[in-house]
């Protein structure tokens, strides 16, 4: 009866369908949208956002993977996929190597004893490329069919009671690994869903409790990734579908709430809300075909994307990675074949135009014609002809005040880097002249994060690099644990009043054991829920399972240790100290 999962999803190359950057579906509002990008940044809110048509998001909380599961590396993943990124090359490590080598065993992922780690396992593989044909979606998928339950469901762990959210998951997982809407596997399991359907149209976690927001994402996600259509009346009881219980449950600030009384909505219920509401599945973007490129384009004014896409030319390059950066761009025949006339407003006319370099060097082919190798990177820049690229090397990375900076300027001339004498180079918002060698030494007088480039004239922009200047501060954290009790004859202890953090900086994690003891005379099933400050809400798990996806069950007199773990994430910059309330809620288990 747990309330919601950890999870993940999947990708094969061309982009599925996407709106356009500021389109959303019209089951969506804007505050929902506005809600998610108020609140510390996840893997969730990411692929909420990436669902929802946004491009212009904040990634650094994927660059590392806080915690230590398969799931978070499968999360990871699955984000990475949604903002257009490659998981094998944006973090600090291969995360798809990692999962594939460190949670891959006795032939299935993660837990031998849990079925998530396994279903978002598929879809996080799946995402990146794995064909489903392969070993280990072939031992995962195994995995998944013959546990499947006799009511046509799977549960959260092995032998556990059938439930909508692992079942809607797993049918999507399913899908990625070879099977059809039409296998008796995926018939059974659609028809386990829609025999939990409530009178108000919403689904619960297990029969006989309240619907709630994350089981109708879930489910509505699944409904679409099946090509049906939640809204229709197979999907419908008394004339009420999951999309209409799913929009009852808004709030007034565009958040969703998990069930009708919760006073206050979260991240993690408005993120799958935001996912099911644009009419999109687990993974939110599949890729398929193609190799993996960064690109870069260069403006007349401005850089307008640097990303890293899977395209087979470098002109698809561009029409790939428009989805990511969200710029417009026009594309042309002619006689010559296809040619990128304009992105954004700059359009070629005159003199100027789109040009473009494969690793610094000028092919003599169009654009669309020009097969990219395992490799390869593309830079597009608007202006004349003949414009060499440039590049800069700086001194460091991470600076005290009063430091040197000093900063080299090259150009390449086809055959090698040369240095660029009286070189443009811009330091956060200071702008110098290098020497006649390419070179500038700069006092760093200020505390910050600043973008250093060349940008001089008849040279192609270079591509920006980032210093910080100056220390990052730290401030405690306190978190206050309320009990409730949900049924007068239920009864149980909690070995803390208080789980204080104590003082944390960014991107450092601690942990705090408690014990929940049973003192009543009824068997429990625990869950837990966090309320207050967003840096809980979004980053506190209990025995390494966010809050939100932990559960226990306690025999009469006995007792569960828990060891709550904390990690602020690595760009938290909302310092000074913060309050939550966690709340343990139990009913009978028997």
């Amino acid at each position: 009866m747990k309330k919601f999962l950890a999870l993940v999803s999947g990708l094969s190359l061309a982009i599925t369908t996407l709106f356009p950057p500021g389109l959303i579906s019209a089951e969506i509002n804007q505050p929902a949208v506005d809600y998610l990008k108020s609140q510390t940044q996840d893997a969730w809110t990411t692929m909420a956002l990436s669902a929802a048509g946004e491009t212009d998001l904040n990634l650094d909380h994927l660059k590392t993977v806080a915690g230590d599961t398969a799931t978070d590396y499968e999360k990871a993943i699955l984000a990475v996929v949604a903002a257009g990124e490659n998981p094998k090359t944006f973090g600090d490590i291969d995360y798809v190597e990692k999962l594939k080598t460190d949670f891959y065993s006795q032939n299935q992922i993660g837990d031998p004893a849990l079925f998530n780690d396994d279903i978002w396992g598929i879809m996080a593989l799946s995402a990146a490329g794995e064909t489903f044909d392969s070993q280990i979606m072939t031992d995962s998928k195994n995995f998944l069919i013959a546990h499947q339950n006799s009511d046509g469901g799977w549960s959260y762990g092995v032998g556990g009671q059938s439930d909508t959210n692992d079942t809607a998951a797993a049918i999507m997982a399913l899908l990625d690994a070879g099977y059809n809407s039409s296998s008796s596997e995926i018939v059974s399991a659609v028809d386990f869903l829609k025999a939990r359907q409530n009178s108000d149209g919403g689904f619960p976690y297990v029969s006989g409790f309240e619907s709630d927001s994350g089981s109708d994402s879930w489910v509505i996600s699944a409904i679409y990734k099946l090509g049906q259509d939640p809204k229709n009346p197979d999907w419908q009881k008394n004339n009420i579908s999951p999309v209409d219980h799913l929009k009852s449950l808004q709030t007034e600030n565009g958040s969703f709430k998990w069930q009708t009384g919760d006073a206050a909505g979260s991240a993690s219920m408005t993120s799958f809300a935001v996912i099911a509401l644009a009419e999109k599945y687990f993974p939110v973007i599949n890729l398929s075909g193609g190799t993996w490129h960064e690109i870069r384009i260069e403006g007349l004014e401005d850089t307008v994307c640097k990303t890293e896409v899977a395209a087979t030319t470098a002109l698809q390059a561009v029409e790939n990675a428009a989805s990511v950066c969200g710029y417009s761009y026009d594309i042309l025949d002619s006689s010559y074949g296809r040619y990128l006339n304009a992105v954004n407003s700059d359009a070629a006319t005159g003199l100027s135009g789109w040009m473009y370099f494969v690793n610094f060097i000028s092919p003599a082919i169009g654009a669309g014609d020009y097969v990219l190798q395992p490799g390869d990177e593309v830079l597009w820049y608007f202006g004349e002809w003949g414009y060499p690229p440039t590049r800069l090397r700086v001194s460091g990375k991470n600076f005290n005040i009063n430091d040197n900076l000093t900063v080299n300027a090259e150009y390449y001339n086809g055959l090698s880097w040369l240095a660029l004498p009286e070189a443009q180079i811009h330091i956060g918002s200071s702008t110098y002249t290098a020497n006649s060698g390419g070179s500038l030494t700069v006092m760093l007088e200020q505390e910050g994060v600043f973008e250093v480039f060349t940008e001089t004239a008849g040279y192609v922009r270079s591509d920006r690099e980032e210093i910080e200047v100056g220390q990052i501060k730290s401030e405690n954290l306190d978190l206050v644990v309320e009990v409730r009790r949900p049924e007068p004859e239920l009864s149980f202890e909690v070995s803390l009043n208080n789980l204080d953090f104590g003082s944390m900086t960014p991107g450092e994690l601690k942990e705090v054991d408690l014990t929940v003891t049973n003192t009543g005379q009824f068997p429990l099933y625990l869950e837990s829920e966090v309320t207050g400050n967003n840096l809980f809400a979004d980053n506190l798990k209990l025995n390494q399972s966010g809050w939100a996806d932990f559960y226990t069950t306690l025999s009469v007199a006995s007792n569960s240790s828990i060891k709550a773990q904390l990690n602020v994430p690595a760009g938290y910059t909302d310092f000074g100290v913060k309050n939550g309330q966690m709340i343990f809620w139990a009913v009978r288990a028997d």
